[in-house]
């Protein structure tokens, strides 16, 4: 029976962090909070306006400032072990998905102390339910406040912590916060957001719900993102992509992603690009390479509609190559790269990343077309040219 799973509690607008962070967390009788950032959130002030909410209610704090970009295992147990040593009540994220994500471990490991962080990759492994948590994304794509999932780079490989129990209990959408992000990093992020609204929407493992979230991320994305590329301090449309990116979160992190995020992570990983500008690279071939199938073309048409393109005479099919045209477009007027060329892909690496996406096992089995080395050369051949379909 489908079911899904979403944050407790989602509190949204200008200012909240600042407005309600304090109270938020007292209501969970905290004396302590530990709070899990990064070193640019430090520097842009936002952890001091975080510490006055939580100072303000007289509540004392912990910091590890010390996340960084695709965060590694020896930095979670970094994290985990900073935590079991801080025993705080409560787990602050404040900060883009590698920050989300760290928060997750320690909350995690605070009620797990028997645990390391390695011991919790993979499905349902955490034993304890975590403690409470308060997430505060920073950017607008991930989705991490919505998900069950901690991504950590183990053995050059990107791992799941995937856990019911990684599921925040409260998340604060301030489009405040995001306001800071350069062009090129709202776009990535955003395209990112999209990515997971396509691919949920494709996933083996959607439902109405999930549907349901990823076509109003779609056509909150489509309507605000080249404005917040064009106009960073329209908070309005900011606001509008923190929506989205949390409800494209809350549909993958419920349906789960396909192929595409098989090749971003590889393509990501061994081509060193940030995972948002490998995730929108993907988009528009992942569209052409399941198109095939009848219910993901009806998908299309609907997330064409939803882009804004008038599809009403076209049929199923014709209308999902409106999308990938829409996308494409999109892509290129957010200044994304939009084949894999351009960011140093090779014939002759071909093989070697469709072997590496073949690995992606879990991915794969949720993708709607059948998967096998020859469409994946041929779908990672396009990508180099250029021509999803």
């Amino acid at each position: 029976m489908p079911a899904v799973q979403v944050p407790v509690r989602v509190i949204f607008g200008k200012d909240v962090m600042r407005e309600r962070l304090g109270e938020e967390a007292s209501a969970f009788g905290a004396r302590s909070v530990l709070i899990v950032t990064d070193d640019t959130i430090v520097r842009q002030g936002f952890l001091e306006i975080a510490e006055d909410a939580l100072r303000s209610a007289g509540i004392e704090m912990r910091v590890f400032d010390g996340v960084s970009p695709e965060p590694t295992l020896e930095l979670a147990e970094d994290v985990a072990a900073f935590a079991r040593e801080e025993r705080c009540d409560v787990v602050v994220g404040l900060g883009g998905g590698s920050v989300l994500d760290m928060a997750k471990v320690a909350a995690a490991a605070t009620t797990n102390p028997d645990q390391r962080a390695s011991d919790f990759l993979g499905a349902n492994k955490i034993a304890n339910p975590s403690a409470k948590k308060i997430l505060v994304p920073t950017t607008a794509g991930t989705g991490a406040e919505a998900t069950p999932f901690a991504l950590i780079v183990a053995a050059g490989k990107k791992k799941a912590i995937a856990s019911p129990f990684n599921i925040a209990d409260i998340a604060i959408l301030d489009p405040t916060l995001t306001a800071t992000m350069p062009p090129r990093v709202t776009a990535s992020t955003g395209m990112d957001a999209l990515s997971h609204a396509i691919e949920a929407l494709m996933s083996k493992g959607a439902n109405a719900l999930t549907d349901a979230f990823a076509y109003e991320a779609i056509q909150k994305i489509a309507a605000n993102i080249e404005e917040v590329f064009a106009h960073g301090e329209n908070i309005d449309a900011r606001l509008e992509m923190s929506i989205a990116a949390f409800l494209a979160g809350a549909a993958f992190g419920n349906a789960g992603v396909v192929i595409g995020h098989a090749i971003a992570h590889t393509i990501g990983t061994r081509y060193s690009q940030p995972h948002g500008i490998s995730a929108a690279l993907t988009i528009p071939y992942v569209i052409a390479f399941n198109i095939s199938v009848p219910d993901v073309a009806a998908k299309m048409k609907r997330a064409a509609m939803e882009m804004g393109e008038d599809v009403s005479s076209l049929s199923d099919e014709d209308a999902a190559k409106k999308a990938i045209a829409h996308v494409q477009q999109m892509i290129e007027r957010l200044e994304l790269p939009e084949n894999l060329g351009s960011i140093g892909v090779s014939e002759d690496d071909i093989p070697e990343i469709a072997d590496a996406v073949l690995a992606e096992k879990g991915y794969l089995a949720r993708n709607p077309r059948e998967v096998n080395r020859e469409n994946t050369i041929e779908l990672i051949r396009n990508m180099l040219s250029g021509t999803p379909q």
